[in-house]
């Protein structure tokens, strides 16, 4: 499995190009940002996509029905985690977009980086606590928008338990970006 973030907003710009719709274009145009901008550490960037007041739910059974931050500080500092834990290497292979004026959805199988310390940390049992190991899992993302074309959060929804052995698989260093090398935790 060779990881490869580009993909995630691959999709986003294929459609964003086949789109007239000016409002749907906007949308899709921040949705893009968002996703570039969390994959490339852009925090200035990624916080411009959001609204004042951004309300994170995940509805994924062993990470909390309804848990995610709630609020702009708590999602800064969810962000700080990602980034601090070295969780932002994400491949999202976005298989459906739908979008109307106020929401964006997202369909597709997801696969993201964690460190083989952080998994051992959440309770899972790996070989090597030193190596990177893809969390992969099927995804469907809402993404709401207020008046101005901010993202108002993101409702996340998946096939099952996040944190299961089968989920995961150990990765060797080609299998991940240039970008990942010597970023992570």
């Amino acid at each position: 499995m060779k990881i490869d973030p580009t993909r995630s907003w691959a999709a986003v710009a294929d459609r964003l190009a086949k789109t007239d719709n000016p409002r749907h274009r906007h949308l899709l145009q921040v949705l893009l940002d968002h996703l570039e901008a969390e994959a490339t550490k852009d925090f200035a960037r990624l916080l411009s996509t959001l609204s004042d007041d951004p309300q994170y739910h995940f509805w994924i059974a062993d990470a909390g029905f309804d848990s995610g931050p709630k609020g702009l500080d708590a999602v800064t500092a969810h962000y700080t985690q990602l980034y601090e834990e070295g969780r932002n290497t994400v491949q999202y292979d976005i298989e459906r977009i739908v979008v109307d004026d106020y929401c964006i959805v997202t369909e597709g199988e997801f696969h993201q980086v964690y460190p083989g310390s952080v998994l051992l940390a959440r309770g899972l049992e790996v070989d090597d606590p030193a190596s990177p190991y893809a969390l992969s899992m099927r995804l469907v993302l809402f993404w709401p928008y207020d008046e101005e074309g901010k993202l108002i959060g993101e409702d996340s929804y998946s096939d099952g338990l996040m944190f299961t052995p089968e989920r995961i698989t150990k990765l060797r260093p080609e299998d991940l970006p240039d970008s990942y090398i010597g970023s992570a935790a």
